[in-house]
């Protein structure tokens, strides 16, 4: 896997909640998921499994 290096060239970077960030945090980790399913290193029952075991983590439907 190619190595990438990002550099942020913008203005001061904005706070977010602690809610944004999770929810953030929430769907970059599912997007990880389907991308191991679509690669086929998860079978798609394991991806909607750990999916389910996350979204119990943030206490909901994974829904903003």
């Amino acid at each position: 896997m190619k190595c990438r290096e990002f550099v942020y060239a913008g203005g001061p970077v904005p706070q977010i909640t602690e809610e944004e960030y999770a929810a953030f945090y929430l769907q970059f980790q599912k997007s990880i998921l389907v991308s191991l399913k679509k690669r086929g290193l998860l079978t798609r029952s394991q991806c909607e499994r750990c999916i389910e075991e996350i979204e119990k983590q943030y206490g909901g439907n994974g829904q903003s």
